[in-house]
């Protein structure tokens, strides 16, 4: 039987810091109040995404205004959309796959995205990748739809699904908020960035 994951004290930190300067923000069912039909980008790890995303999204949703619900599945989630990312083997175009699904998906009426990266996530973790990189990617994936992609017709909201062994919560991080905290942190040293000084030196907001 697959094992719940359980946050490491690395990724338990940054959810207490991220929780300590305001930027993870629980949802709650009046979030979904007057939204639209909702497209959503994340993994489908069962151990995640069932209980974690699809049960709670379809029940705010079923219990506002019955609006229609889109997952676009993708292992790691927004990981995939990442600069030079080790989930997207060489000669494979999963990152364009992944934006072809949201444009459809925009064309199909969806005016709204919820980009979901689970945290902890399995991929990261195979990977190697820092626990604050997980976080990062929404923001990074955000720019690329709305700048470089150009899909400028589509609300795109960013969100962590934590889960902690039976613990669970969804979390929006607002994007504004993150990159200014970002960037005036990452500059001051403090200790949860300066682990992955290769992946700092590659980041451009």
């Amino acid at each position: 039987m697959i094992k719940l994951m359980e946050l490491s004290s690395e990724e338990r930190e940054v959810e207490n810091i991220l929780d300590k300067w305001g930027l993870l923000q629980d949802m709650s069912k009046d979030h979904f109040r007057r939204k639209k039909d909702v497209a959503v980008g994340c993994c489908p790890d069962g151990r995640h995404f069932i209980r974690g995303v699809l049960e709670p999204f379809m029940s705010m949703y079923d219990e506002t205004k019955s609006l229609c619900f889109m997952p676009l599945l993708r292992y790691g989630g927004t990981l995939v959309l990442d600069e030079h990312s080790p989930l997207v083997l060489s000669g494979h175009s999963t990152d364009k796959d992944f934006i072809n699904d949201i444009k459809k998906a925009v064309e199909m009426g969806y005016e709204a995205l919820c980009l979901i990266n689970h945290f902890p996530c399995a991929m990261a973790r195979r990977y190697d990748m820092h626990p604050i990189r997980v976080v990062d990617s929404l923001m990074h994936a955000k720019k690329r739809i709305k700048e470089r992609e150009g899909i400028s017709d589509v609300t795109v909201a960013c969100f962590l699904q934590i889960t902690d062994g039976e613990r669970r919560r969804i979390a929006r991080v607002p994007f504004g908020e993150f990159i200014l905290w970002r960037e005036r942190n990452t500059h001051q040293g403090m200790p949860i960035f300066k682990e992955d000084k290769s992946y700092q030196q590659q980041i451009v907001w």
